[in-house]
């Protein structure tokens, strides 16, 4: 009985013993299992980098002025009215002033009779039929007429509003019949033929732009339209209430589309870089070290860290990086380094 009892205590024993020894196997196999993160990569090119500052500006006319009345006068004809072009010296508008018509008149008599009378005492005074203070005195009474003339022909010919230069007339002020007060305005004047963009730039971005830096201007009216020009002009002061500097740019009125106020969006050129490593934005990670991206090094995850030198848009420029060097783009927030890759670029 106790040999039975002994051989039972022995085979139960060898069993147990394989047992553990199995269990030792399958950690052992697990142990040997190396983890493998499926990635996506792209190959690292030189190329080149445009860094911008995007600002929202406004339109203006060239030349955005009101036509003033200078003399008082009943509007009695519009010979060009709102909503049509004009060119320089086109005549406008027609006042009546029966005042300033008779001064014309009668200034234009006395200028002839004064006229007259000088042609005489000329003759008379060659012929010392007069004396020299009566000739003087038929000289300056000539000039005092040719003065008045002068003065009432100028008031009188202000009776007729002409176009100061090619443009639009917008708008009239004063209807047909009514009096002109002088003074007044009475045409709202547009010069569109090219449009100026203002748009303030931060006080901190003042070192980066200069008269003639390229920028490109696109409008929410006309999404199609897009304008390359350059800084026209730039502030010498800055705004105190949001410490920006105004800039203009020039631009041309394409089929005459652009109107005053509307809105432009301005993208300027801050600076231009060629043969440099640009990355998508979505490639970096950022730790209290920094921002570092992953790249694969014989299949295998490498932590690198760069310095982010500028961003536009989803792209960023950095420093750190080399061309050929293939990077991570997806599946990189969930590595470590070392870790193994599985490249799957499809």
């Amino acid at each position: 009985m106790q040999k039975i009892t002994l051989a039972v205590l022995m085979i139960l024993a060898s069993l147990l013993l394989m047992q553990c020894g199995d269990e030792g196997n399958a950690e052992a196999s697990a142990a040997r299992i190396e983890k493998v993160i499926p990635v996506k990569t792209i190959s690292l090119e030189a190329q080149s980098f445009e860094d911008y500052l995007q600002v929202t500006g406004t339109v203006n006319a060239r030349n955005h002025i009101n036509i003033i009345v200078e003399e008082g006068g009943i509007l009695k004809k519009v010979p060009i009215d709102k909503g049509r072009r004009a060119a320089a010296g086109d005549t406008l508008a027609i006042l009546e002033n029966k005042v300033l018509e008779a001064g014309y008149h009668q200034a234009r008599a006395a200028l002839q009779q004064a006229e007259l009378d000088h042609r005489s005492k000329k003759v008379l005074f060659e012929k010392r039929a007069i004396s020299e203070n009566e000739f003087l005195n038929a000289e300056y009474a000539l000039a005092a007429a040719n003065a008045a003339y002068e003065m009432a022909s100028v008031r009188y010919s202000k009776l007729s509003i002409t176009a100061p230069l090619k443009g639009l007339v917008n708008n009239r002020y004063y209807d047909l019949g009514a009096y002109t007060n002088p003074m007044t305005p009475i045409f709202e004047f547009i010069d569109n033929d090219y449009m100026k963009i203002r748009a303030g730039v931060a006080e901190r971005f003042l070192g980066d732009i200069n008269i003639g830096t390229p920028v490109e201007v696109t409008f929410d009216a006309y999404p199609d339209m897009k304008i390359d020009a350059k800084i026209s002009f730039i502030s010498g002061s800055v705004a105190p209430e949001n410490r920006t500097v105004e800039i203009e740019i020039q631009v041309p009125n394409q089929g005459g589309k652009l109107a005053p106020n509307m809105i432009a969006n301005v993208r300027v050129l801050r600076q231009s870089y060629r043969d440099r490593v640009v990355i998508p934005l979505d490639a970096l990670i950022q730790s209290e070290e920094g921002w570092y991206v992953f790249v694969s090094n014989s299949h295998h995850a490498r932590k690198i860290y760069v310095e982010k030198e500028a961003v536009y848009e989803n792209r960023v420029l950095v420093s750190g990086l080399e061309p050929g060097q293939q990077l991570v783009v997806v599946g990189h927030h969930e590595l470590s380094d070392g870790d193994s890759l599985q490249i799957v670029n499809n």
